[in-house]
């Protein structure tokens, strides 16, 4: 992200989108795993959410990774996540975690160590 972000087009974006997925504030907080007030802050232009938390709306509102700050910078969502391909994807996450769990070690750690970077949490949960 070069400049600065047009919020209230974000702001905008992410109103009609909840409201076309028939979403209300809670439930696409529920689904996101973040605060009410998050939400309301996201959509009132307020503060710009941390990274692991743009991408946990992102998710819940079925956008693309990244799609916040697209619109932000004056784009539009790069695409809605189908139901179908967000199956697809869960059990092909399934499939490595199950290959994970039966490792003896070497790939689960790197795994893991990946995960604990990816999600800013440098000693686990």
């Amino acid at each position: 992200m070069a400049g600065e972000l047009d919020r209230e087009r974000v702001a905008k974006y992410v109103v009609a989108r909840r409201g076309s997925l028939g979403l209300t504030q809670e439930r696409l907080a529920e689904q996101a795993g973040v605060t009410v007030k998050t939400i309301y802050n996201l959509e009132s232009a307020g503060r710009w959410p941390q990274a692991r938390t743009r991408a946990a709306v992102e998710a819940a509102l079925r956008w693309r990774p990244g799609d916040l700050a697209r619109i932000g910078e004056g784009g539009e969502p790069a695409g809605a996540v189908s139901l179908g391909e967000a199956l697809r994807e869960l059990e092909e996450l399934d499939s490595y975690f199950a290959d994970l769990r039966a490792d003896e070690g070497g790939r689960r750690r790197m795994a893991l160590a990946f995960l604990r970077a990816l999600y800013g949490e440098p000693d686990g949960r």
